[in-house]
């Protein structure tokens, strides 16, 4: 038998509130014993209010503090400073080791003047939106912009066209171009890695009889795509953007993944995917474009994630620091 209104609205929920208030207890002990971080995540509902949430993390897990509704305040950095610095204070400053945030220009500054109104914090960037960002910019790059608005093109032909998208099914065996992802950065890697993986199928569906004999292949959209799957330099492109990413993409999946690895092994996957990376571009060509590459890797990881908290991590826990050099080997 289901709980009765009274029994949820009484017993039960007292002994959920009881049981909330034990598992905070808990973690509350592991701050005071282990240090913390404060992490801090802006969102937007399905009603547009800008809700900020506040969580602890230890080791003994992630905590949800608090989530804030900010829609009415102005979203500068004095006024996220002032909400962290209030978070900070009730978790207890001799507690908060770190805070972690977005990527943001405003949250950038707002760590500055928390780290300047308490001088014990270290302020970080979340490493997946550092992540995403990275590779949107790379992504940005001229060399790689346009074979990925060509690619949009394609896939949004095929899938506007119920008869192409079905010869395109039938060359492919069923599978689709297009996958959902978490972020659209990883749309477009996905889309693009299924492109290459069925550039032999959609070759073929392109100089079939079946596209040459649909009034498609005569319109002006219709000759683009065309044009663009038998291109040997868009493909040749399309490599090169796989290249670049995937190796960045993987410390992606890690870092967002259920198991949060600590920051000194995300170090060394780093240098992993960079090294990948210098070697799939070791070419003389193709050097001035890993020099972009390089420089972007560099600005939004290296010089804002190579903390001295984390060297200190990696110091006080030899079985990292080994592990660490193990996998840079």
């Amino acid at each position: 038998m289901p709980p009765n209104p009274y029994q949820l609205g009484e017993p039960l929920l007292k002994d959920v509130v009881q049981l909330t208030s034990n598992v905070r207890k808990e973690h509350e002990q592991a701050w005071k014993h282990y240090g913390c971080t404060l992490m801090s995540d802006g969102w937007s509902d399905r009603r547009g209010r800008h809700l900020i949430n506040f969580l602890v993390n230890s080791p003994e897990g992630t905590y949800f503090l608090e989530s804030v509704d900010a829609s009415s305040e102005v979203h500068d950095a004095f006024m996220l400073a002032d909400l962290l610095e209030k978070k900070v204070e009730e978790i207890g400053k001799e507690n908060v080791v770190q805070v972690v945030t977005d990527n943001g220009a405003n949250y950038k500054a707002a760590g500055r003047i928390l780290v300047e109104r308490i001088p014990t914090l270290f302020w970080s960037p979340c490493d997946a939106h550092c992540l995403d960002l990275m590779l949107k910019e790379i992504g940005n790059l001229p060399y790689f912009k346009k074979p990925i608005s060509r690619a949009r093109r394609v896939t949004t032909f095929i899938y506007q066209h119920g008869r192409i998208l079905s010869l395109m099914r039938e060359k492919t065996s069923g599978d689709d171009l297009v996958r959902p992802a978490t972020t659209r950065f990883a749309i477009t890697f996905l889309t693009l890695k299924s492109l290459h993986k069925h550039k032999d199928p959609l070759k073929a569906l392109f100089v079939s009889e079946e596209w040459a004999g649909n009034k498609l292949a005569k319109t002006q959209a219709g000759k683009d795509v065309h044009d663009t799957v038998l291109s040997m330099e868009f493909w040749n492109s399309v490599v090169g953007f796989l290249r670049a990413s995937t190796p960045l993409l993987i410390v992606h999946m890690v870092v967002d993944g259920d198991e949060r690895p600590a920051m000194p092994e995300v170090t060394a996957l780093m240098s992993h995917a960079k090294e990948k990376i210098k070697l799939s571009f070791d070419v003389v060509s193709k050097r001035p474009l890993l020099k972009k590459i390089m420089d972007i890797i560099d600005r939004r990881w290296v010089n804002q994630m190579d903390h001295p908290l984390y060297g200190a991590a990696l110091y006080l826990n030899p079985g990292k620091n080994s592990a660490s050099y193990k996998r840079q080997r």
